[in-house]
């Protein structure tokens, strides 16, 4: 359902910004447990890996995408966020 939207982020970005590489950050909520932060962790960075699948289907070079994981307080579902670098 995203796939649509990020291809027209990245193509507007790489049309202003051809040289632009970008960090893909799985975000997991900081609550619930060590437990229950594991579980989201790793969910997270699934999601986190099928955004970095969907980019490099669209011809995104894998030297141009970082990708790491973090936990936030302020988060309330696992989230995956994308950076320009």
């Amino acid at each position: 359902a995203y796939d649509q939207a990020l291809y027209n982020a990245v193509s507007r970005t790489l049309e202003r910004r051809p040289n632009t590489t970008f960090e893909l950050v799985a975000v997991t909520p900081a609550t619930g447990g060590a437990a229950r932060v594991a579980l989201n962790s790793n969910k997270a960075r699934r999601n986190a890996e099928k955004v970095l699948r969907s980019l490099q289907r669209m011809g995104l070079p894998p030297e141009r995408i970082a990708i790491s994981a973090q936990t936030s307080k302020s988060a309330q579902t696992n989230e995956v966020h994308l950076y320009l670098n």
